[in-house]
């Protein structure tokens, strides 16, 4: 209950800062609101309710199953009728999940974030059955100040996306840490790309994104433009907060004698989250964007 709250009254004060903006339908999606819902890059295998058997049994009617890491193969013998069937199955018994058949099969070892019905890796959903993530910068700037807390930076993001006519607004959010929250900590993270919105890949996988391995910087806005600048994140190249840093006073301040840590859209190095420089941190009253990653 607390946070839908949340959720909804970042929604509205955003409002009236950014314009006219489609607040109603995010109403609708407060449901499935989540100030924190992270998991782990590769999904784990999920238990089975079932009871543990055996890998090798027999009865008086000669049946003998044999089970494998891989799989397991049922040979029956009944007089002179000799038949073998195999399936697919993880060394618990369990079905394992089959990408490409049009089924979402979320069981097994790797779970599958969606299945279109193909193996075509660059349509959103890999051949592995690994969802794509929308990630941009914003084409707007703002003073450390601006964002007032994470659920208003939050927000701005959510705006940004719903001005495009993208679906599931509410599930974008700021790459932003503050003196309470690391920003990875703030994303349901999968096995799918991190694509930008013209199409180039800013990241193969969360995993290869908190490790710092680029494909290419995250400079291009929701309106598909190019910004090179700096952008406000608090955050370190492993996804967690700058430590005894300022954030703005938890970015509600454009003090000039506070600061906050940014970063630069140009660049594929640790540099692109934590610049470096002479004037690193930056005073609070700056202008720069915001990073926002569509956490699904």
């Amino acid at each position: 209950m607390t946070m839908r709250l949340f959720c909804l009254l970042a929604l509205l004060v955003a409002a009236p800062a950014c314009g006219s903006r489609r607040i109603a339908g995010y109403l609708e999606d407060l449901e499935n609101c989540s100030a924190t819902s992270s998991t782990t890059d590769e999904p784990g295998t999920t238990q089975s309710s079932g009871s543990s058997e055996d890998t090798t049994s027999s009865s008086s009617s000669g049946t003998t199953v044999e089970g494998s890491e891989t799989g397991t193969s049922t040979s029956t013998s009944t007089g002179n009728l000799d038949t073998t069937e195999a399936t697919t199955q993880t060394s618990t018994g369990e079905p394992m999940a089959e990408c490409g058949n049009g089924m979402l099969e979320a069981f097994g070892l790797v779970p599958e974030e969606c299945d279109d019905g193909n193996l075509d890796p660059d349509d959103g959903c890999s051949d592995t059955c690994a969802l794509d993530r929308r990630v941009f910068v914003t084409s707007e700037l703002f003073k450390g100040g601006d964002f007032e807390s994470l659920y208003l930076a939050d927000a701005l993001c959510a705006n940004f996306a719903d001005d495009q006519g993208w679906p599931d607004g509410l599930k974008y959010r700021a790459w932003l840490s503050d003196s309470t929250t690391d920003a990875r900590d703030r994303f349901t993270r999968g096995r799918g790309r991190l694509v930008m919105t013209n199409g180039l890949v800013f990241a193969q996988s969360w995993s290869a994104l908190l490790a710092g391995q680029l494909d290419n910087p995250l400079e291009v806005t929701e309106k598909s433009e190019t910004y090179h600048g700096g952008v406000w994140t608090g955050t370190r190249p492993n996804g967690t907060a700058v430590p005894e840093a300022e954030y703005c006073e938890d970015w509600a301040t454009e003090m000039a004698l506070k600061t906050g840590h940014y970063g630069y859209s140009d660049r594929t190095t640790a540099e692109w989250t934590l610049a470096e420089g002479f004037d690193q941190p930056s005073p609070c009253i700056a202008d720069y964007a915001l990073y926002c990653f569509q956490s699904l």
